[in-house]
C-alpha cells in the first residue's frame, strides 16, 4: 500500500464513480422508511444495535450472549440503552429469549432486519474497496458465504472501539453524526454534486438543486431541523446556500473530508474482510441463530442498510 495509507484511492480514476455510488447505497435503502431512519439516523442507537449484533455473534457461552445488562455495561447512558432497547423489542427488530436454566435472564436475539441490513452494509464497503483494489470479490463470498459473514462480524468488534473508528478521524464529519441524519445529509450532498446532471445555467458546477423541504422529506426529519443544520454546516465552510435559487455548493474542503474519511472507512471493512479469511473456515464461532416468529409487516418489508457504529 503506498506511504499515504488508504488515501491512495482518491488518486484511483474510479474513485469519484465509487464514491458517488457508495453515498447512495449508505442512504438509499432508509429514503423512505421513517421509522428505520429515525431509529438509526445517529450514532448512540446504531452502536447500541452494533454491540447486540457483535456480542451475539461471538459468545461462546451463556455468559457472552448479549442482554440489557450486559449492554448497560459496556455502554454510557443506561437509560438511554435501556430505552433504545425497548424500543427496538417493541419494533421486533430484536427480540428477547430466556435462559432455560434462569427465566430472569433474557437474552436480545437481532432479528432479520438487523443481520441482513448489516450484511448489505458490510458488502457495499467490500464491493467498493474490490472496485478500486481489485483482488477477490469479498463482498459476494459475504452474501453467499454464512460462515464467512459471522468471522467478517467478529472482527469488526474492533471498529467499535472509538481509537479505531475512522470517522472520529474527522471530527466535522463526527459532528455531523451527532446530529438526527446529519451523515446521511452529507453523504446526500456529495453524491448530488457528483452526479447532477449539467444544465444550461451551469447548475452542474458542484451545486445541488435542492430544497431544505426535499432534502428534510428524503432524510426523515424536519425542515427547521435540516434548515439549522444546513446554517450551521455554512458557518463551518462546509456548504455554501443559495437560497433564491434553492440549493446547496458542498465546499472543497468538506468533499475532501468526507473522500478520506471514505477512504479509511472501507478501508478498515476489508481489512477486516482479509483477517477473517486468514482465520479460516476451521475457527469461525457457531452461527447466529434466527428468532423464530414473524417481524410485524412494518417492519418486515424491507432489510434497511444499517449505520452501525463502526464509522
Amino acid at each position: 500500500m503506498p506511504a499515504e495509507g488508504p488515501e491512495w484511492m482518491r488518486r484511483h480514476p474510479e474513485f469519484p464513480a465509487m464514491l458517488a455510488g457508495f453515498c447512495d447505497g449508505l442512504v438509499a435503502p432508509l429514503r423512505g422508511q421513517r421509522l428505520m431512519i429515525k431509529l438509526f439516523g445517529q450514532r448512540a442507537p446504531s452502536e447500541i444495535a452494533g454491540w447486540i449484533v457483535l456480542m451475539h455473534a461471538t459468545a461462546r457461552t451463556p455468559e457472552e450472549r448479549p442482554t440489557l445488562t450486559r449492554l448497560q455495561e459496556r455502554l454510557p447512558g443506561t437509560r438511554q440503552t435501556a430505552a433504545f432497547v425497548a424500543l427496538l423489542r417493541g419494533f421486533g427488530i430484536v427480540q428477547s429469549e430466556r435462559d432455560p436454566r434462569d427465566g430472569r435472564i433474557r437474552y436480545l436475539v437481532p432479528g432479520p432486519v438487523i443481520l441482513d441490513g448489516l450484511r448489505d452494509w458490510l458488502a457495499l464497503h467490500l464491493a467498493c474497496h474490490h472496485r478500486l483494489a481489485g483482488g477477490g470479490d469479498a463482498g459476494e463470498r459475504l452474501r453467499r458465504d454464512r460462515g464467512f459473514y459471522d468471522r467478517v462480524l467478529c472482527e469488526c468488534a474492533v471498529l467499535l472501539d472509538p481509537r479505531n473508528r475512522a470517522l472520529l478521524r474527522f471530527p466535522e464529519l463526527a459532528w455531523l453524526d451527532e446530529h438526527d441524519s446529519g451523515l446521511y445529509l452529507a453523504l446526500t450532498l456529495v453524491e448530488r454534486s457528483l452526479t447532477q446532471d449539467v444544465t444550461d445555467d451551469g447548475a452542474g458546477d458542484g451545486w445541488v438543486e435542492a430544497s431544505a423541504s426535499e432534502l428534510a422529506g428524503l432524510l426523515g426529519v424536519s425542515r427547521s431541523h435540516i434548515r439549522n443544520l444546513i446554517n450551521a454546516m455554512e458557518l463551518r465552510g462546509l456548504v455554501r446556500q443559495d437560497e433564491r435559487r434553492r440549493r446547496l455548493l458542498p465546499t472543497p474542503h468538506f468533499i475532501e473530508l468526507l473522500e478520506r474519511w471514505v477512504c479509511h472507512q472501507i478501508d478498515g471493512i476489508a481489512a477486516a474482510a482479509r483477517r477473517a479469511e486468514r482465520a479460516g473456515d476451521g475457527g469461525h464461532p457457531p452461527p447466529l441463530s434466527q428468532p423464530s416468529g414473524a417481524l410485524p409487516a412494518a417492519v418486515a418489508q424491507s432489510s434497511a442498510t444499517l449505520p452501525v457504529a463502526m464509522s
